[in-house]
């Protein structure tokens, strides 16, 4: 007797993408249903099997345009937004640039239809080997080789469960590979098994052994440094454009704003402050560093601030700035107290379109659609931080400025470099005006806290700022974003000598096995039989 697959099939196969892409939203924040990232991987692994029986390239492609398209609408509409600001142009300019923008940025799924209906073209691939080692293996891949303006892994869609969450120990690329293989079983399970709980065996058996790994990670102890006080300022300084540096009397206010905001941190603090942290632009377009260039930022107001805080908290300032130095550069700064020495690290990724505009040099014109775009070189690798605590204790930290905190491999060159106690992430989302996209660029964080094996501390100009320590978990109530607000948190560093899988290996080992894994899957499966009429 025939048996019948226990999935229904579906008669119109691109438009299970729309409920796809809003399974994919809803795994993300604001909302940050893990349940919802594993159902969308199962709708995701039935759309590429349908994909590989039409194996039709131009299909493929259509799926692959109309996925990009729907997640940036459903998950990443917020980057309306920022192209309306950052390009200065009207509703309908505005729309058409993020359309355009819709079309290709997630092109990563990409990779993974084209491989899926590449493997089954030219190999028949077994079910389990296709599911189990082909499809996750792709997943890592488009991961890996896929850059894209604001990047989001696969398994950025499992972050917000706590025990879930703890295999990105190994990497994020480590969690989307995990995640996808497990729900390939559950997929397995229920297209081939027969009744019976003994048969389903099998197939739940991996999946139990994650979750023991990710409860052993969580239960996992680590080895504590000092704790910290910290004041957090979040200024809700707004978005400010390039004429706006010319009105001296917003630049005044928001001087004067700062610094009031920074004069109530100290003095309703609860304890003695180790560390005060103004988040990024609070005071925009200005710096400290005193320079003969004709592009010079310096602004005496500004030193008069920030060491007027730093004298009256007794505490060293942690403060962004725009300084210029053989170029323009975005700057984390250090004020130490008694000294007055300033210690600068100049952010090393930049935003493209809103910090440099790719291609400039070769279509000078986009400067006309993108007015507002910085022009700002990057840094190089550094050290890490360092100030002395009120206990007399020397603690460090490592800079990551804004956009930074989306990279994983450069936390981990960070960390390999010089190792330290926690990570200190300054940003600016005033420009997105979005509280989907601060939760969602805060979310990032997390990973990185349980990639790296620290805290991780996050101050923003309008919000959110917040705090996760090495297992992802919230350290703090979250400031209430676009408002004046100040944070208090007794952080517990960590051990700079702690060291996670992924900070030692990296992602090199499983991009390898990746690899190895479609190579095992292509030339050990048979070519299709060719028939004729």
């Amino acid at each position: 007797m025939r048996k019948h697959s226990k999935i229904p099939k579906i008669k119109y196969p691109l438009s299970l993408l729309f409920p796809v892409a809003i399974l994919f939203a809803l795994a993300l924040e604001p909302f940050g249903f893990a349940s919802a990232g594993f159902v969308c991987i199962f709708l995701l692994l039935y759309f590429i099997k349908t994909l590989t029986k039409q194996n039709d390239i131009i299909h493929t492609l259509l799926a692959t345009v109309v996925f990009s398209s729907l997640v940036t609408l459903t998950s990443f509409h917020w980057i309306w937004n920022a192209i309306r600001n950052i390009s200065g142009q009207g509703i309908m300019i505005s729309s058409l640039l993020f359309l355009v923008y819709a079309l290709v940025s997630f092109y990563k799924i990409g990779i993974i239809f084209f491989g899926s209906v590449f493997l089954n073209r030219y190999r028949t691939v077994k079910d389990s080997h296709f599911l189990l080692l082909g499809i996750p293996s792709l997943f890592l891949i488009s991961d890996w080789i896929c850059p894209m303006v604001f990047p989001v892994y696969w398994g950025d869609l499992f972050r917000n469960n706590i025990l879930w969450r703890q295999m990105a120990r190994c990497g994020v690329e480590v969690l989307g590979f995990v995640s996808v293989f497990s729900v390939s079983l559950l997929y397995l399970m229920i297209l081939k098994s027969e009744k019976g709980f003994k048969v389903y065996t099998k197939f739940l058996f991996p999946i139990f052994c994650f979750f023991c790994i990710n409860l052993y990670f969580l239960s996992e102890p680590i080895p504590q440094g000092p704790t910290i006080h910290l004041s957090l300022i979040q200024p809700n300084t707004k978005y400010a454009k390039r004429e706006t540096q010319e009105n001296q009397e917003w630049m005044t206010k928001t001087i004067q704003s700062v610094y009031d905001i920074g004069l109530e941190a100290i003095r309703n603090t609860p304890k003695p402050i180790d560390l005060l942290v103004m988040p990024e632009s609070a005071i925009p377009f200005l710096g400290t560093l005193d320079s003969k260039d004709s592009n010079s930022t310096y602004s005496k107001s500004f030193v008069d601030v920030t060491e007027s805080l730093v004298r009256i908290g007794n505490a060293p300032l942690v403060f962004n700035e725009l300084v210029s130095d053989e170029g323009s550069r975005n700057s984390l700064t250090l004020l130490h107290p008694l000294s007055m020495v300033s210690e600068r690290r100049y952010k090393q990724i930049l935003l493209p379109f809103g910090e440099y505009l790719p291609g400039e040099k070769n279509f000078p014109w986009l400067r006309s659609l993108f007015p507002e775009t910085s022009r700002h070189i990057p840094g190089k690798l550094t050290e890490a931080l360092g100030f002395q605590t009120k206990t007399g204790e020397r603690v460090t930290f490592s800079p990551l400025i804004c956009y930074e905190v989306l990279y994983p491999d450069l936390l981990r060159q960070t960390m390999q470099q010089s190792p330290s106690e926690f990570i200190l992430n300054l940003t600016n989302d005033s420009w997105f005006e979005s509280q989907t996209e601060t939760m969602q660029h805060a979310g990032a964080g997390r990973l990185r806290s349980i990639e790296s094996g620290r805290p991780v501390v996050r101050v923003a100009v309008t919000g959110l700022t917040t705090a996760y320590d090495p297992w992802g978990r919230e350290m703090m109530g979250e400031l209430q974003t676009f408002q004046k607000a100040v944070g208090y948190l007794d952080l517990p560093t960590v051990n700079k000598d702690r060291t996670t899988l992924y900070i030692q290996f990296g992602p090199s080992p499983w991009r390898i096995m990746a690899v190895f894994l479609l190579f095992f899957v292509f030339f050990r499966s048979p070519r299709p039989i060719l028939t004729t009429k």
